[in-house]
């Protein structure tokens, strides 16, 4: 008769309960060393009684480890404020309810494994399993890495790391780790000896986590950019309204920091500053305006905007949106971050490459683009253009360029791959988290949990001589480096 630990449903919620804890929230700190046993209860399952369940019973047990997982973690989808939009409110369960089961996917494989070819077989497959479908979880249109297990260690030293392997090398030794633990308490349940894996074990998390220190030394003092990061405490459903008036809020509160004698190199406004396609050729008088502004005051300014792009004849993509005036104009409107430097012509746009499922943009939209406007919600963003390239833009101070920045325009931030496209594209400074993301989820671990997470897919910039700027919350800001110049944030207006 099992006892209640043994029983493959307590396991499977355990696994979920230890992982949804170990997560980076944003007060739990080390506890994200709980995730090098959170796997255990779930593999137990498999191991005792995989062999004989049912096909739909290791679903169910799968499924219930996931979906307490994403729970704890990603409740805050939802946002749960009284103006949520419908379709984010709604978009956000349904995230919830089906995401596990792209979760549950590596331990269908472990258990088939487990079935053919045994139990060690299915230890030694754990690593690879776990982190080889986190990797291709992150490479298509429908793909929300958010929850990478190799995230939950980012308050440790074992996350430092993550410069030479990666977020995913991360969760592969994370799954070696379990596996090790799983092999010893297998071994002490048979009455079998366990020193030798148990040495194993402990010589493995001892030198993790003594590379891990050694990779902790102070960042090098070099040359500071000075940065002003301006984000306004408003209510970001009515943001969407006057939508002129979000220029003159932020404009005011960063001539009031000047009138104070702060004098930045680079002013930053957040994701969406200007929600309109200011770039728009019928809205020039607009633009000169903010032209005139930047030039007056001899400052460079990086802020999110809706960008708009017409296609020549014959190179639109196939979820290009016809024009109403002339349905054989094709264009796309983008997410996207601009660098407006003063006294220069030239003005580089970042277009945002890796769009939220469903919320931002349809998956597979090319595809399906008959059901892109089945998916729509108020704030009028669920249709993004899909940006092709990931270059910096320059920072320039009296003619000269100071840095190149990379732009990494909030979920972007969770791909490892588009900080390594623009630091090897020449970006020397990286706008780590530059996100709206947080008024929408006020009162969530949401903006905490994106400043956390997103310190690891720059890792590997940050090593090779990068900088790394956290510009997504109000009222929160942190700066990263390794080498390289530092990074002055002398304000922060709200």
């Amino acid at each position: 008769m099992q006892t209640f630990l043994q029983r493959p449903v307590i396991r499977a919620l355990l696994s979920g309960v230890l992982l949804g804890i170990a997560f980076p929230q944003v007060s739990l700190g080390t506890l994200g060393l709980l995730v090098f046993v959170a796997y255990v209860p779930l593999l137990l399952a498999i191991i005792d009684g995989g062999k004989a369940a049912r096909r739909w019973s290791l679903i169910a047990w799968f499924y219930l480890t996931f979906v307490v997982f994403h729970g704890l973690s990603n409740w805050w989808v939802c946002s749960w404020q009284a103006q949520t939009d419908p379709y984010l409110f709604a978009s956000g369960l349904a995230l919830w309810l089906f995401h596990p089961f792209f979760l549950m996917l590596p331990f269908i494989a472990l258990a088939s494994i487990r079935r053919r070819l045994g139990i060690v077989w299915m230890l030694i497959s754990t690593p690879l399993s776990i982190a080889g479908f986190e990797w291709l979880h992150g490479q298509t249109d429908a793909s929300y890495p958010w929850l990478t297990i190799g995230y939950s260690l980012v308050h440790t030293p074992f996350a430092q790391v993550a410069d030479t392997v990666g977020v995913y090398g991360l969760s592969f030794m994370i799954g070696i780790v379990n596996a090790l633990v799983l092999y010893v308490f297998l071994a002490l349940r048979q009455g079998a000896r366990i020193r030798t894996p148990s040495v194993l074990l402990a010589v493995f998390i001892i030198a993790w986590g003594a590379w891990g220190l050694s990779k902790s030394e102070p960042p090098i003092n070099g040359d500071s950019i000075s940065v002003m990061l301006v984000q306004p405490n408003e209510n970001p459903w009515e943001k969407w309204g006057d939508t002129r008036a979000q220029v003159d809020v932020h404009e005011m509160l960063v001539d009031s920091a000047r009138s104070s004698g702060s004098k930045p190199d680079m002013v930053v406004w957040s994701e969406t500053a200007i929600p309109y396609t200011i770039r728009d050729p019928r809205l020039e008088a607009e633009w000169e305006e903010l032209r005139k502004w930047v030039d007056t005051s001899q400052i460079s300014l990086l802020t999110g905007f809706a960008d708009v792009m017409v296609y020549p004849p014959g190179q639109a993509p196939p979820s290009a949106r016809h024009s109403r005036i002339d349905p054989a104009v094709r264009f796309d409107t983008f997410n996207a971050a601009m660098m407006i430097n003063a006294g220069v012509l030239d003005v580089p746009v970042h277009r945002k490459s890796m769009l939220t499922p469903f919320a931002e943009r349809l998956p597979f939209a090319d595809q399906l683009t008959f059901a892109m406007s089945w998916i729509e919600w108020g704030v009028g963003i669920s249709a993004w253009g899909k940006g092709q390239t990931r270059n910096p833009l320059e920072l320039v101070r009296s003619g000269d360029t100071i840095a190149h920045v990379g732009t990494i325009i909030c979920i972007e931030s969770i791909y490892p791959e588009v900080a390594r496209d623009l630091f090897n594209n020449g970006a020397s400074t990286m706008v780590q988290t530059f996100c709206a993301l947080s008024p929408m989820m006020r009162g969530t671990t949401a903006p905490g949990d994106l400043s956390n997470i997103s310190i690891l897919p720059a890792c590997e910039p940050l090593n090779r001589g990068g900088q790394s700027l956290d510009a997504q919350t109000p009222g929160s800001l942190a700066s990263s480096d390794r080498t390289g110049p530092r990074i002055r944030i002398p304000l922060s207006s709200q």
